[in-house]
């Protein structure tokens, strides 16, 4: 049970994140996330709660990590080694070393594998927390590249040098060739375990894929089971787990490429799963951070003011020479080098990004995970001063997000694009209107219209986020309920029914009230309405219940035999009467349905031929109608109507036509036809659709 509490509280922290974040834009995510964890750390569950460096690097890390070498491929980073090089181990160790030195020069009483052992700690950084800091702005690309590049290996470079200080603290010796070979054993080791078991897992993948009759209940549990596997194995030989995912991630990537137009159910039902993973597990990464910073806080009040005062200054000290550090290295790039990491420039600009490049330098959980990994006896004693170096490290990347929240965004412009998401808005809606018009002409069934209407409005989001011109749908009701007045009393209905029916379907229609859907109507006039409709509503089933009672109809066989009677009772003549009344009125509103739906089409195409996008309205028009016509003929319990997979995709096509038109006559640029075509809109929507409508078949069948 308390790994479910952990969970549920995890998750709800997650929840509320995201909340807030919606409230205030303008705070880093990251930020959000990391109050929120404190706010958690005040439940039983998280109470006293202490980072576990193994179960996190585990269960958090290595999949973030595997995630983030999908995104990579080997092409790329064969193209780029040098810089992943120089940037993931070159420049790591080298403020490793140099941040090791100046902090046992200035902390005389620590050894130098102290030192070392905390340089390495603060030594990674963290890509995610960058851009939680530098949403809303435009990061430079060869900057953003970089970042990535980095932090792709710098955290196994961390842990290897962490690892190599430890074991000094351990034996009391150090070899510099073994501490080579022992970088190199654990660094390529992790690698080459990492390809190797990424073609095998590809493999079996791939021929399963091949062969098995539902494929995705086989393969993506595989693919979640993966960075697990990998880095236990890996971790398990005494080679780095992290590169051993890494490079797992980018030969998963191959096969996604090798997949790319096979098998889409699988790919599609993928990439869904583990984004919402990568989501959920970037936001845990400080959600845990928040969660343990009440401990060390508890441990920093203490220490004593000296102590503090010390440990403060030595933060600064660490995380202002690794600014330094990693300015002097970009800025002293060799522009003629093919390879130069932050990509041609003039000496102006360069600056600038060399500034932007050493401020991205943010330190994240792995900082704090490496920091509660330290053992708490070594060599047979107490680990020295193992308290300080986690407040150390802690403080460390406090200041680093802190630096980086307000200095990035003064430095970065703000992110613009060539259309702004009401452009999105206002194209979708016109494409989603256009395929529902195209299909409505050639559909006789009203319940599979209307079925295959609503279903493809809710692309635009329903209510949800559109505007609603509540005046136009008030004066769209009234024009229509004039229409079908005109309707009935022209003279192809007046040839066909009698006067008496069309009188009958008119007073029924003068009662009919169309909901009000007008969210400034005050709230007291609302709860005014209501109590009053409902109070009519339980008046009029007392008095039913009260007359039942008193005839002696109460139960089913009691209202039936009444009923005999009544119809017996009846003349002849005037049965018939009133039956075919009721025919004529069914009929006659199946008349007045079909001449509303071409109404009610023919507004709707004026409004696109006059490039308006804001036609919600209409559509709630029609729902209302298409609820006065089903009270009209009695039919309250609506059967599922089941709408074809071919229809779907006259319609998907049918939006796939107009985008290409949009874009041909420049209407539509091309960035807004990639995100309408294949950022999450028609595609998905497509999958899905058809999903459950195979669904729906295989029940029904």
């Amino acid at each position: 049970m308390q790994t479910f509490y952990t969970i549920a509280l995890l998750l709800t922290g997650v929840i509320l994140s995201n909340i807030i974040k919606q409230l205030v834009p303008r705070i880093p995510e990251a930020f959000i996330l990391i109050i929120v964890g404190v706010i958690l750390s005040f439940t039983p569950a998280f109470h006293n709660f202490e980072l576990r460096p193994e179960f996190f690097m585990l269960v958090v890390i290595a999949p973030i990590m595997f995630i983030d070498g999908q995104k990579q491929s080997f092409n790329r980073i064969r193209q780029r080694f040098r810089v992943v090089f120089f940037l993931s181990v070159v420049l790591a160790g080298a403020s490793a070393l140099v941040v090791g030195i100046l902090t046992n020069n200035f902390e005389t009483k620590w050894t130098l594998p102290v030192a070392i052992a905390l340089a390495a700690i603060v030594t990674p950084i963290d890509a995610v927390a960058v851009k939680s800091m530098t949403s809303g702005t435009a990061m430079p690309e060869n900057v953003n590249e970089a970042l990535e590049l980095e932090s792709l290996f710098n955290d196994a470079t961390g842990l290897v040098i962490l690892d190599l200080a430890l074991s000094v603290l351990q034996n009391g010796t150090f070899s510099a060739i073994t501490g080579v070979e022992h970088f190199i054993f654990v660094a390529l080791g992790g690698v080459i375990i990492g390809i190797i078991a990424g073609f095998l897992i590809v493999s079996l993948r791939v021929n399963l894929n091949m062969r098995a009759n539902n494929p995705e209940t086989i393969i993506i549990p595989i693919s979640l089971l993966t960075p697990f596997l990998v880095y236990l194995l890996a971790e398990h030989l005494g080679t780095s787990g992290i590169l051993a995912v890494v490079a797992t991630g980018m030969v998963h990537n191959w096969e996604s490429e090798r997949l790319r137009l096979t098998s889409t159910r699988v790919q599609l039902t993928s990439a869904t799963v583990w984004n919402t993973i990568s989501s959920f597990l970037n936001s845990v990464v400080f959600l845990f951070l928040g969660v343990t910073l009440p401990m060390v806080w508890k441990d920093f009040i203490q220490m004593g003011t000296m102590t503090i005062t010390q440990l403060i200054g030595i933060s600064l000290l660490i995380y202002l020479s690794m600014l330094a550090i990693r300015y002097w290295w970009s800025v002293h790039e060799n522009p003629d080098n093919p390879d130069h990491f932050l990509g041609p420039h003039d000496k102006s600009v360069h600056q600038l990004w060399s500034r932007i490049f050493a401020i991205s330098g943010v330190h994240g959980t792995v900082t704090l995970a490496m920091a509660f990994s330290l053992p708490t006896r070594i060599g047979g004693h107490p680990f020295p001063y193992r308290e300080e170096l986690i407040v150390i490290a802690t403080l460390v990347i406090l200041i680093s997000m802190l630096v980086s929240a307000i200095s990035l965004p003064l430095m970065l412009p703000v992110k613009t694009t060539e259309y702004s998401l009401a452009d999105i808005d206002h194209i979708r809606n016109k494409m989603v209107d256009y395929a529902t018009l195209q299909l409505r002409d050639t559909i006789d069934d009203h319940a599979v219209r209307e079925a295959l209407t609503e279903r493809l409005q809710s692309q635009k989001g329903a209510l949800n986020g559109q505007i609603i011109d509540f005046d136009e749908y008030q004066e769209l009701m009234f024009e229509t309920k004039d229409f079908i007045v005109t309707y009935i009393h022209g003279p192809s209905i007046s040839a066909k029914y009698s006067l008496e029916v069309v009188n009958i379907y008119e007073k029924i229609l003068n009662n009919f009230v169309a909901p009000n859907f007008n969210p400034r109507e005050h709230f007291v006039n609302r709860v005014h309405y209501i109590f009053k409709k409902n109070f009519k509503k339980v008046s009029g089933l007392c008095k039913h219940a009260l007359w039942h009672v008193k005839n002696g109809q109460i139960t089913k066989h009691q209202r039936t035999v009444a009923r005999q009677k009544w119809l017996a009772a009846q003349p002849s003549d005037t049965l018939q009467q009133r039956l075919d009344v009721r025919d004529a009125l069914l009929e006659l509103n199946n008349e007045v349905i079909d001449s509303t739906d071409k109404y009610l089409d023919d507004v709707l195409r004026g409004r696109l031929l006059r490039k308006q996008s804001n036609n919600q309205y209409i559509n709630l028009v029609r729902r209302s109608i298409n609820r006065y016509c089903s009270m009209v003929r009695h039919d309250y319990n609506k059967q599922a109507v089941f709408v074809s997979s071919d229809l779907y995709i006259q319609a998907f096509q049918q939006e796939y036509n107009f985008i290409q038109r949009g874009v041909s006559r420049g209407v539509i640029t091309p960035e807004m036809a990639t995100v309408l075509y294949d950022y999450d809109e028609i595609n998905q929507a497509q999958s899905l659709q058809l999903q459950r409508t195979q669904q729906l078949q295989i029940i029904t069948s």
